[in-house]
């Protein structure tokens, strides 16, 4: 019953959504507002601090559930963003927004998606609250400097090209050495 909720209540804000899902209106685009700090566990046990993270780099969340066909479809982009970026200082955090009855199915779910990124539960809808994430998938590029960089809603192949560029941008310039940036895509 509680998912059925849900399920009407993501249709019905995906049915507000532009064309472009990635050009969506957010409370939080376009006055740079700053992050809000959080302190959370992965389901591997690491403890993970904003403000932590943030000194290594820019932080890319990833509001996302495991029964979201758009989410399920975008995490092989994010593991290549991840195996891309991570070296270079991007952390990318996965945000479980599954309900009560499927914590205990997310870790595995990560593992057998070959995810290598730290994932978090959102159990009390703590992250959501405070990112004001309304549908999933959501991503919130988080600038090292605590501003939010950019805000990705919806999910359609492709569409990580524009998250990417912002990532870039918010990077040291690779080494000319450095074979990872220089990926063919």
């Amino acid at each position: 019953m509680i998912r059925a909720a849900l399920a009407i209540v993501v249709v019905a804000a995906l049915a507000d959504f532009p064309a472009n899902a990635s050009d969506a209106p957010s409370p939080l685009a376009g006055n740079r507002s700053l992050a809000a700090g959080f302190r959370v566990r992965s389901v591997s046990g690491e403890s993970l601090d904003l403000a932590r993270l943030r000194a290594r780099g820019p932080v890319l969340l990833d509001f996302w559930a495991t029964w979201c066909g758009p989410c399920v479809a975008s995490l092989p982009e994010l593991e290549a963003l991840h195996r891309r970026f991570g070296p270079r200082g991007l952390t990318l955090v996965g945000v479980s927004v599954d309900g009560p009855r499927n914590f205990a199915k997310v870790r595995p779910f990560a593992a057998r998606a070959g995810l290598t990124y730290p994932i978090v539960l959102d159990e009390d809808g703590g992250l959501q609250q405070s990112y004001r994430v309304l549908a999933v998938p959501t991503s919130i590029l988080v600038a090292p400097d605590g501003s939010i960089a950019r805000i990705q809603q919806g999910y359609r192949p492709g569409e990580l090209a524009a998250m990417e560029k912002a990532i870039e941008a918010l990077l040291p310039a690779a080494a000319s050495g450095d074979t990872a940036s220089a990926e063919p895509r």
